[in-house]
C-alpha cells in the first residue's frame, strides 16, 4: 500500500516536474520572442537614426558647397561694384575737370573780349 502510495506520489511528481519543464521551455522561447522583439525594435530606431544622421551630413555638406560658390560670387560682386564705383568716380573727376577747364576759358575768352574792345 505505501508503495503503491508512493509510487503514485513519485509519479505525479514527475509529471509535475514534465509540466513545470515545458512550461519553463515556452516561457524561455517567448522570453527569447520578446528580447529580440525589444531588440529589433531599438536596431530599428537606431537605423533610423543613423539615416537620418547621413542625410543631414549630406545636406550639410550640400549647403557648405552652395554658400562657398555664394561667397565666390558676392566677392566677385564687390569687385565688379569696386570697379564701377571707381569708374563713377573718374568720371565725376573728369566731369570736374571739364567744368574747370570751361570756366578758365570763359574767363580767358571774357578777358579777350575786353582787351578787343
Amino acid at each position: 500500500m505505501f508503495n503503491a502510495l508512493l509510487q503514485e506520489h513519485q509519479k505525479r511528481v514527475a509529471e509535475e516536474r514534465a509540466k513545470v519543464d515545458a512550461s519553463r521551455a515556452v516561457a524561455n522561447q517567448h522570453a527569447n520572442k520578446l528580447s529580440d522583439a525589444l531588440v529589433d525594435a531599438v536596431n530599428a530606431g537606431v537605423a533610423e537614426a543613423f539615416q537620418t544622421q547621413k542625410v543631414i551630413e549630406q545636406e550639410a555638406r550640400s549647403l557648405q558647397v552652395q554658400a562657398h560658390k555664394f561667397n565666390k560670387q558676392t566677392t566677385q560682386w564687390m569687385g565688379a561694384i569696386t570697379t564701377f564705383n571707381n569708374s563713377l568716380k573718374e568720371l565725376g573727376d573728369f566731369e570736374q575737370y571739364v567744368k574747370t577747364l570751361e570756366w578758365e576759358i570763359q574767363t580767358v575768352s571774357d578777358a579777350i573780349e575786353r582787351i578787343e574792345q
